[in-house]
């Protein structure tokens, strides 16, 4: 995301003012919509105030107005070194009328696509809101899935490239999930495309002869696991189930991994398919972790029936010269040396422990997925209080699962991972392959407990399970 300006303030009120002015300037040069904007600039408005207060009590300091975007989204972030905040943006929504704060913050989450926190270590920490850039072009409501008769099923793959073709994946898509599904772009045509051309996707089409669509899949690049596509967007439609396609949909995509020099891939099956984690294995990819509880109940699916769902994590790695130096804790070097053996890439483990001076954190949350997301990249002293208040948080926000993320190639993981077992996180198992980093994988289900016994598994997601489950006795 490119930066476009950043504004030094001190933390004064009255430099809201001149701030929300160049945010208007900003905005009417870029034809900013005038209703998404003025939600924006409340939102904002809101946020600096709160912080500019707050971040230096009794004294006087600094704090950084940052703007960015790309062609898809815009984002402000507010960055200071002063007292560390645990803004709430939770709320009630039976109290919204009663209750101030519970109002303002119902109203913060209707007026921009994500808020989040960032703590940067030594440099401090930032508050940023996001709102996606609207284009006028975009995809009308598919109509609802209607079954057809398939007129061949001699399937060939090929790329995602025009208008047609992405309305064609968005039509796909949408018959399986309705408008539930987590990555929210894929429903418009022009982000669609946009995430094609920019490298974020490469999107395929199954057809067959006779020019229907049999399904589509992805492999979607992301920030979080550099270099590591995930297979994703997989749909196969009813009419052309039973030929395999998964598979076939799976040997493309490494094909294409080795033909781009990507570092690894990842596949995340779906816990009670027993089929496609068969499929994964027998392509090479390694069982890693088990994400229970990933995916919301409400998704539009066949599948969860009212309930959240429950994910394999397997990873492949396709760059033979890849190699990567970890720092597991003492007691999780037999787990983690098993699966990087699987793995067939070269490592090492060193028993090297040693906190960060500052903790690196950073806090997302998904509203769609009800979920809390913590990477610590690196894990100093305090991570303790920082992991108790995202809990809490989480807990007024009535997410149902935090995902934790701790770097294994910092030797500070070890500090991470003690903190984690205190607020009662259950290790889940690892992510290797990114080129910038491995992680190890731990949840907090708010509400329920761990249950592995509903799992349907296959093979080595089978052994993984048993292996996890050694961890916690």
């Amino acid at each position: 995301m490119e930066k476009l300006v950043s504004i030094e303030i001190w933390n004064d009120k009255s430099y809201i003012f001149p701030v929300m002015d160049f945010m208007d300037a900003l905005a009417s040069q870029a034809g900013a919509d005038v209703v998404r904007y003025n939600r924006l600039r409340f939102a904002v408005c809101g946020i600096l105030r709160s912080r500019i207060e707050n971040c230096y009590p009794n004294d006087r300091g600094k704090l950084d107005v940052e703007f960015y975007r790309n062609k898809t989204v815009f984002e402000i972030s507010i960055k200071d070194k002063g007292v560390p905040s645990w803004q709430d943006f939770s709320y009630d929504k039976e109290q919204i009328v009663n209750d101030e704060v519970a109002l303002r913050n119902y109203i913060l989450e209707q007026c921009v696509d994500e808020i989040g926190m960032e703590k940067l270590g030594k440099e401090g920490q930032r508050l940023y809101v996001r709102q996606r850039i609207l284009d006028k072009k975009e995809f009308e409501e598919p109509k609802p899935y209607q079954e057809m008769e398939a007129l061949d099923k001699n399937i060939s793959i090929r790329p995602v490239q025009t208008e047609q073709d992405a309305i064609e994946a968005i039509r796909c898509i949408y018959s399986e999930y309705g408008y539930s599904y987590s990555y929210v772009n894929l429903y418009y045509v022009d982000s669609f495309l946009r995430a094609v051309k920019e490298g974020q996707l490469i999107s395929f089409l199954a057809v067959n002869e006779h020019g229907q669509t049999a399904g589509h899949f992805a492999l979607s690049f992301s920030k979080l696991f550099q270099n590591m596509p995930e297979i994703s967007s997989v749909v196969i439609r009813k009419e052309f189930r039973g030929l395999k396609l998964f598979s076939k949909f799976v040997d493309h995509c490494i094909k294409i991994g080795k033909e781009r020099h990507v570092r690894a891939l990842m596949g995340q099956p779906v816990a009670y398919h027993t089929m496609t984690q068969k499929v994964l294995m027998s392509t090479g990819f390694t069982a890693t972790s088990l994400l229970l509880s990933y995916i919301a109940s409400d998704l539009e699916s066949e599948y969860n029936q009212g309930k959240r769902l429950d994910l394999c994590a397997g990873a492949l790695i396709l760059d033979p010269d890849a190699k990567s130096t970890v720092y597991p804790p003492h007691e999780l070097v037999p787990f983690i040396r098993k699966a990087y053996d699987r793995l067939g890439w070269e490592y090492e483990i060193c028993e090297t422990y040693e906190p960060a001076e500052h903790t690196q954190i950073k806090i997302e949350d998904s509203g769609t997925l009800k979920m809390t997301r913590i990477l610590i990249n690196e894990a100093g002293e305090d991570l303790a209080q920082f992991l108790k208040e995202t809990v809490r948080e989480a807990v007024h926000k009535k997410n149902e699962m935090i995902e934790l993320m701790i770097r294994l190639n910092s030797p500070s993981c070890v500090y991470g991972y003690e903190a984690a077992k205190d607020c009662k996180f259950a290790v889940s198992g690892v992510i290797p392959g990114g080129e910038n980093g491995d992680y190890l994988m731990m949840q907090f289900l708010l509400g329920e407990k761990i249950d592995y016994d509903r799992l349907e598994l296959f093979g080595q997601f089978e052994e993984l399970r048993d292996d996890i489950r050694r961890i916690g006795l």
